[in-house]
């Protein structure tokens, strides 16, 4: 019951669409009685002193009809539940991207990126083979069970009685089977998100181990989880298998408790041979409608809870809290006022005041681990401050709609972000409507129209996941182009200079001198060579600023 709870949680907008999929496979179940009840009807025939061959194969051609439609009828519900499974993952999949862009980083600093990429990845898929093939068939196999039950008493109580009798061994099985179950489950289910966790780290590490010599044979803890993995899906397979047998072997013992039962009812003329003779063959389907039910209800239960809980876990995250009524801005200044700022109860900044005024340029800077590039993250809302106030235009930050804020911030990060796709979409992010023309003058503007121009196919050319195929240099003016193309009021640089060669750097200042005109400038660097010009530096020190003034003033001073 919990496990159908969480399932139409996920299932959002397509809860009706869950519901009808359920109501057809139990009809599905109900159908599967059919045949059952059709060759009771022979059989009584075929007892009979004056059989009517007419009736009998009136009623086989019918059994004949029913299987053709049932067939039919089954590939059409079997393609309505797969395509709602691809639906309803597609739609589990949008949620969780769309809820992983309203949360704090702070929770993908607590979430390593293999999890996520786990419960985006095999936990949704998990959900889908479970819509499409898990539940349905055992919804129908449950039904089909239940109504067969139901015929027997109709027909004699005694021998559905003798059916019965069994089950209270088989759920006993059953319980002690699915206890062993989850407990194996949820070891391998760590594993596993130990394990991509770890693949993701192994690969965008490629270059370290390369270069140390760390290939998978001898990477230790790459070579330690593999193995654990492995181990954990061997356990989970046997600790199932004697359980499974045992369960299975219950159901089956069935007929071991019916036929001497009924030879005895028999003998003693308190029983038909037809009553006989149908339950004898009956009780096969029973028991296996029963025993692939809890087989295959066993199988899923513990992976697909592990799965919905770790999807609804994500879905369950509070977002950054926003306003009812979004705000419009008209001026563009930045004011921090005794902003206190900590991760996990590490101080990181701590009663910070400074003012950036519209259409300026601001520097910051100081050592790593000052609180330089929490600053930026502030202002664009990647974190909240834990006490004080952020203001743009005299409102408080929390005062507008984070897609609107955002609308107002471009940033140029140190390490770039680009994407497995063509230059001119990555370029395209900063605008989602730009035209060509658009785009290309932004290249021109960052300076990187000439080296794609020269590429084999131009903007569309594919630059690899991260840009592989580009240099670093390449890659910052891509990204550039991109805030260029942007055109927000609001510009932060992060160290956009300190991974590239002295040639890429003049092409990628004269990029930044491109497009800092008549914007409020936030620009973060370790070094004071590269910000002389600013309007104000503040040098920070262990979250505080120590320093502030023009680049003259600090040297005069001496700090």
């Amino acid at each position: 019951m919990e496990m159908l709870k969480k399932l139409f949680f996920l299932a959002g907008n397509s809860k009706t669409r869950l519901k009808f999929i359920f109501s057809l496979m139990a009809l599905r179940g109900l159908a599967k009685v059919i045949p059952l009840v059709i060759l009771y009807l022979i059989i009584i025939e075929l007892f009979c002193t004056d059989p009517d061959l007419g009736k009998i194969l009136k009623l086989t051609a019918g059994l004949g009809i029913f299987f053709l439609l049932i067939n039919i009828w089954d590939h059409y519900l079997d393609l309505f539940t797969i395509r709602s499974g691809y639906r309803l993952s597609y739609d589990i999949r949008m949620e969780l991207g769309d809820k992983l862009t309203k949360l704090s980083l702070g929770f993908f600093v607590r979430k390593p990126t293999g999890e996520l990429n786990t419960t985006m990845g095999e936990y949704v898929s998990r959900v889908e083979d479970f819509i499409s093939f898990g539940a349905p068939h055992i919804l129908s196999y449950s039904v089909s069970a239940f109504a067969m039950m139901i015929f027997f008493f109709f027909l004699d109580w005694r021998m559905a009685a003798a059916c019965a009798s069994v089950l209270p061994l088989v759920l006993i099985a059953f319980v002690c089977s699915d206890k062993i179950a989850e407990r194996v489950t949820k070891a391998r289910e760590e594993s596993l998100r130990r394990t991509n966790s770890l693949i993701v780290e192994f690969i965008q590490g490629m270059k370290v181990i390369k270069i140390f010599n760390r290939v998978s044979s001898n990477f230790y803890r790459f070579q330690k989880t593999m193995k654990d993995f492995r181990d954990k899906n061997v356990k989970a397979v046997a600790a199932m298998t004697i359980p499974t047998i045992i369960f299975i072997t219950f159901t089956s013992l069935t007929i071991v408790v019916l036929l001497p039962l009924g030879i005895y009812l028999y003998s003693r003329n308190s029983l038909s041979l037809s009553i006989l003779v149908f339950f004898i063959i009956a009780t096969t389907s029973f028991s296996d409608s029963i025993a692939n039910c809890l087989y295959a209800y066993i199988h899923v239960k513990s992976p697909i809870n592990q799965a919905m809980k770790h999807i609804s876990e994500v879905l369950k995250e509070k977002p950054l809290l926003e306003p009812e009524h979004d705000v419009k801005l008209k001026k563009f200044d930045i004011e921090f006022v005794n902003v206190i700022f900590s991760y996990d109860e590490i101080p990181v900044l701590n009663d910070i005041n400074f003012r950036i005024p519209e259409k300026s340029v601001t520097a910051l800077v100081g050592e790593s681990g000052a609180g330089k590039t929490t600053i930026a993250n502030l202002i664009a809302r990647f974190w909240d401050a834990n006490s004080g106030e952020i203001r743009i235009g005299g409102r408080n930050i929390r005062e507008l709609k984070l897609d609107r804020l955002l609308s107002y911030i471009s940033i140029v990060f140190q390490d770039v972000i680009l994407f497995n796709d063509t230059i001119k979409e990555n370029i395209r992010l900063g605008k989602k409507d730009a035209d060509d023309k658009e785009i290309i003058l932004a290249a021109e503007a960052a300076r990187c129209h000439e080296f794609i121009k020269d590429l084999p196919d131009g903007y569309n050319t594919i630059i690899g996941e991260k840009g592989a195929r580009l240099s670093e240099g390449e890659k910052q003016r891509i990204s550039i182009a991109r805030a260029i193309l942007k055109n927000a009021p609001i510009l932060i640089l992060d160290e956009a200079t300190v991974n590239v060669d002295p040639e890429n750097e003049k092409l990628i200042q004269e990029a930044i001198n491109q497009l800092t005109k008549n914007k409020t400038v936030l620009v973060i660097a370790h070094r004071l060579s590269t910000i002389t010009s600013s309007d104000r530096i503040f040098v920070l020190d262990r979250g505080r600023i120590v320093e502030k003034g023009r680049h003259q003033e600090l040297v005069a001073v001496d700090g």
